[in-house]
Formats: C-alpha cells, sequence, structure tokens
C-alpha cells in the first residue's frame, strides 16, 4: 500500500511538470518505483537484522541457547556410535559449510557448503577441533602446541638454533628436524582428529571389504577413476555398516598419528578423489608434514565417549 501511496503521489508530481513528455515521464516514474520496490524490503530486513542483534546482546543465554542448537544441528546430529568403542565419529567429512561456521574462512580449492572443506594443514584441522569444543562449551581436547626440534643423531629434542645451524651446514644430512608438538587429552568430551587405528576400524564397518563399504570402489567412493578431476559433495556414494560416508575416496582425511621414523610427518587416511584405487582401501595410508596443505586433504573428526 505504501508503494502504491507513493506512485500516485510522484505521477501527481510529475503531471505538473511541463518539461516532461508523456513517455519520459512513464519511464522515469516507472524507474522510481522500481528502485523504491527493491531497496525497501532490503532497508526493512536490514532494520530487522540490527534489531535482533540488540535484542541478542540484551539477552546473552538466548543467544547461548540459538547457537548452541546451531551447532547441534550442524555437527551432533552427525555423530555417529561406533559399536564396541568408546568415541562417536562424523558420518561424513567436515563439509565447507560446518568449517566456515567455526573458523570465518575457507581455504578449498573446489568451492561448495556441501564439498568437503580442503587445503587444510594438520595443524588447521586440530586448531578447528579446539575453536568447536569452544563453541560448543566442552573440554578442548589439544593444548601445547609449538614447534620443536629433534636430533634425530642425538636422539633428543634441542633448541632452533641447532636446527638452523644444521640446515645450513653444506652436506647436511638434515639430521635435525622440525616438527609441531601438541599434547592431547584423550578423555576430553571435546572434538579431535581420530588415531590411525579409530579411523581404520571405523573404516571397516564391520564388514570385510577392500574398500569401506564394498568391493566396488565406484559404490561408495570418488576416486580417479570417476571423479573427473575435481572433489565432490559429501555422502552422495553408499556408506558402510555404521553409516560412514566417503572414507575411501574423496579427500584423504588426517588422523591424530605422526610416523614412527619421522615425527614431522602426519598420517592421513583413505585416498582421494584424484588417487588410484589402491590408495582408497581401508588398510592404506600416507604422511605429511603437519604443516602441509592440498586440494585433496581434509579430515573428519570424533569425539570420546564414555559408552563402550
Amino acid at each position: 500500500m505504501k508503494l502504491k501511496k507513493l506512485f500516485l503521489i510522484l505521477t501527481a508530481l510529475v503531471a505538473f511538470s511541463s518539461t516532461l513528455t508523456a513517455v519520459s515521464d512513464y519511464e522515469y516514474l516507472l524507474g522510481k518505483y522500481k528502485t523504491l520496490k527493491e531497496r525497501l524490503p532490503a532497508e526493512k530486513e536490514e532494520k530487522r537484522r540490527i534489531a535482533e542483534e540488540e535484542w541478542l546482546a540484551a539477552h546473552p543465554e538466548e543467544k547461548t541457547r540459538r547457537e548452541a542448537e546451531m551447532y547441534a544441528q550442524l555437527f551432533d546430529a552427525y555423530l555417529v556410535t561406533i559399536p564396541g568403542k568408546n568415541y562417536l565419529m562424523m558420518k561424513t567429512e567436515v563439509t565447507q559449510k560446518q568449517w566456515q561456521t567455526v573458523m570465518e574462512n575457507n581455504p578449498s580449492k573446489f568451492k561448495g557448503d556441501d564439498l568437503p572443506v580442503e587445503e587444510v594443514s594438520w595443524i588447521n584441522a586440530v586448531e578447528f577441533c579446539n575453536a568447536l569444543s569452544e563453541k560448543q562449551n566442552l573440554e578442548k581436547c589439544y593444548s601445547n602446541g609449538h614447534w620443536a626440534y629433534y636430533d634425530k643423531k642425538k636422539n633428543k629434542d634441542v633448541t632452533e638454533e641447532d636446527y638452523n645451524k644444521d640446515q645450513k651446514k653444506k652436506y647436511s644430512k638434515r639430521q635435525v628436524i622440525k616438527y609441531y608438538a601438541i599434547d592431547c587429552n584423550f578423555n576430553a568430551n571435546g572434538y579431535r582428529l581420530p588415531t590411525v587405528d579409530e579411523w581404520q576400524y571405523a573404516a571397516k564397518g564391520g564388514q570385510e571389504f577392500k574398500y569401506s563399504g564394498s568391493g566396488n570402489l565406484d559404490e561408495v567412493g570418488w576416486y580417479g577413476g570417476n571423479s573427473g578431476g575435481k572433489a565432490h559433495p559429501v555422502a552422495q556414494k553408499k556408506p558402510n555398516g555404521y553409516g560412514l560416508y566417503d572414507m575411501s575416496g574423496n579427500v584423504w582425511e588426517w588422523c591424530w598419528d605422526s610416523s614412527s621414523n619421522n615425527c614431522s610427518l602426519r598420517c592421513n587416511c583413505g585416498g582421494s578423489w584424484h588417487s588410484i584405487a589402491i590408495s582408497c582401501e581401508v588398510g592404506d595410508r600416507y604422511w605429511y608434514d603437519a604443516d602441509n596443505t592440498y586440494d585433496s586433504l581434509g579430515f573428519r573428526i570424533v569425539r570420546s565417549s564414555s559408552k563402550k
């Protein structure tokens, strides 16, 4: 009604003008009307948003309740209890929507809310777990994260100065390596990365298939033979026996474990959209430095549970 009244007023005003032709009058009024019609709803929505933000600021308990409900829908609803074990696992790889809700950015190459987040390092994944735990008022699993230096020949930690000296040696065999040290409380109720054992047990799904959920990789996973050279939305293929998706293919998944031969390397499992089939087998694994990122590497998360 307000727009119609405004249109009539503009029409009456222009009627008194002798400088405009009938055609230009109509085009002028039509343009003004369309502009107002588009602008007013947006202004109304902006006022509503600001009013709601002000109200929530004055009622922090309601803001907390709404945030808890949102995170429950985005994460808790996707947790699957692993039979016979004391942990729950996300049924999908962490998606870009989930990542962006927590971290407020999106590092992925292949963009899409339902695509798995990638281009995230092991350190990034750990930071995500702690941030999500904090937002849900859960006890954080990870603490004391820092870069450290290890002398393989002396079999002990050394200083950063020793590391820099070793790197400068002309014929250095890199006796001193840099690695990311961090503590994990596996009894905390917050989110964390699965161990390799946890990941592989869950990937089997109580079944004895080569891949997670089937002996036919095309049924359960996106890999080099069917992906078209890109990541795909999660949960499009058949799940395994525990209801977990994409544990073979789509993106490699970071796990907690470090290499026994090189503590700077962290494990990842499952294969990816560009992997050959053998890399997507449940028992296969690979290793990258904790700060490496790739467009074929993401993760899924777990939470410890008191139930077995």
